[in-house]
């Protein structure tokens, strides 16, 4: 069978898009069984979707909806297959979630639930004639003639041994090159999926059950060899949720990732509490030289309504140690969380006085489709779920404050979020880099991403980073009497 995977454009978009691993490692699997398969970005790809459906001539289309912003362009890709007679299969967080949303439209057939390549395998011999219905395959969703929507039994996770080494040719490598800290050739891996907690703002409860899964090691370490030694890559970021649960975890990958005696740094995302300065040293001796942290709020009772489970006390000497060990640190909170009041964000403000590092991001709230927080704001009636697919995209969750469920001002929340955002754009001197890296990385990341579409693309990204911008300074600079109110004035001083 021939497949083609299609990865569609997103909207309004101003950072640099980001290897497409679902895509890549169901394609891999898939070819390992002895499919075609072509993966086709639209968001670097400037070839049109007819001409590349005519040039390849594939047997079936998946589409991987991952984003709000990529709602738009899925439909019409799903619609222009359809019209050329294909079954259309969409899979990916967002439609796993908005099952019934999804099938809403004629020209989706099959909405694939949760990790795609044991439920690809078995659409493939369905496709082929192999299995007779589409009820015997698991995590799957789709459309009787009646109109009536059917969600098959639940699919186990896969194995992931049985993933080989993912087929780097399948994509252009150079194209997904982004600079971050010490590295100007970055590409995103993963060494595990999922995250044992269940914060209620994330869709990890119901899209990877809260479970852990490691990769074999030596699958990941020869990605890494690859990209390296054929591609030229100098930096990785682990985009796992949870970037190893202990120190012997840590110590094993660090060994190997030293072993390998070639040429590149690394990042991740971890949590605070599980490593101490010796551990942030062992990880810089073997390449690391940034670490992401998710602390979300400085209110204990944010934390605690968030079900974060984080040891609060360890904050502060996390981020000293890291910083200490010459690794760069960024620290993620989330704005205008349910319910939240002036005084827990002043002690968030507090708390992040006290982290050494000048790299904060600050969003608002998204509510998720999946999420604790998703389901309880539509059972208490302050957030209504729309009904359309089309509606849904035209929501931003994270850039844009469309809605407020907290009890802060919108204005000190934007603010608030301005401050930080800027704080971090003009940060000089963070561990282990050059002066302005994190100014100079987003402006290399807006500017390749208003380059990689299409002429209306561009012009739209180009308005939309501007206007970003703008907002940014507006914000941070232009509302003295908020600042002042949660101590912003005396950063720094």
């Amino acid at each position: 069978m021939r497949f083609l995977f299609i990865n569609p454009r997103t909207s309004g978009y101003t950072r640099s898009v980001s290897t497409p691993l679902g895509l890549l490692s169901i394609a891999t699997y898939l070819e390992s069984k002895g499919h075609s398969v072509k993966i086709y970005d639209r968001s670097i790809e400037k070839t049109k979707l007819q001409k590349v459906m005519y040039e390849y001539e594939p047997d079936a289309v998946g589409i991987s909806l991952i984003s709000y912003k990529s709602i738009k362009d899925t439909l019409y890709i799903a619609k222009a297959v359809k019209e050329a007679g294909l079954p259309v299969v969409v899979g990916g967080p967002l439609p796993s979630e908005l099952v019934e949303m999804t099938l809403a439209y004629d020209c989706i057939d099959i909405v694939s639930i949760g990790e795609g390549e044991n439920t690809w395998l078995d659409l493939a011999g369905y496709f082929e004639g192999k299995i007779g219905n589409l009820d015997e395959i698991k995590g799957i969703a789709y459309r009787r003639n009646s109109g009536q929507v059917v969600r098959t039994q639940e699919r186990e996770f896969i194995d992931l041994a049985e993933i080989p080494a993912l087929n780097w040719s399948l994509i252009d490598v150079p194209k997904y090159f982004q600079s971050s800290y010490g590295c100007d050739k970055m590409l995103y891996l993963y060494a595990a999926k999922g995250c044992p907690f269940s914060c209620t703002f994330c869709y990890n409860k119901d899209y990877h059950r809260c479970t852990y899964r490691k990769r074999p090691l030596e699958t990941l370490l020869e990605d890494i060899r690859v990209l390296v030694k054929n591609y030229g890559m100098n930096g990785v970021y682990f985009a796992d949720e949870l970037w190893c649960r202990n120190r012997d975890e840590m110590h094993d990958i660090c060994d190997k990732l030293k072993a390998l005696n070639l040429d590149f740094v690394w990042g991740c995302q971890t949590r605070v509490g599980i490593f101490d300065f010796e551990d942030f040293e062992y990880m810089y001796n073997s390449g690391c030289r940034w670490i992401f942290f998710g602390i979300e709020s400085g209110s204990k009772a944010m934390l605690k309504s968030i079900n974060k489970r984080i040891d609060y006390d360890k904050i502060e000497q996390s981020f000293a140690d890291c910083s200490r060990a010459n690794i760069a640190c960024i620290g993620a909170f989330i704005i205008a969380l349910p319910d939240e009041t002036c005084e827990d964000a002043l002690e968030t403000v507090n708390l992040i006085k006290k982290l050494d590092t000048k790299l904060i991001n600050v969003n608002y709230l998204a509510v998720v489709p999946g999420s604790e927080i998703y389901k309880q704001l539509i059972a208490q009636g302050r957030y209504v779920e729309v009904d359309d697919l089309e509606t849904f995209g035209k929501r931003s969750p994270i850039d844009k404050l469309e809605y407020n469920f907290s009890k802060l001002p919108e204005k000190d929340i934007k603010v608030i979020r301005a401050f930080f955002m800027w704080r971090s754009f003009t940060a000089k001197d963070i561990p282990g880099t050059k002066s302005y890296s994190f100014t100079k990385k987003v402006i290399v990341d807006a500017v390749k991403s208003v380059r990689s579409g299409d002429f209306i693309s561009f012009v739209l990204s180009s308005f939309n980073a501007f206007f970003e911008f703008l907002g940014m300074a507006y914000y941070s600079h232009c509302f003295p009497s908020v600042r002042k109110k949660y101590g912003l004035n005396s950063f720094d001083k």
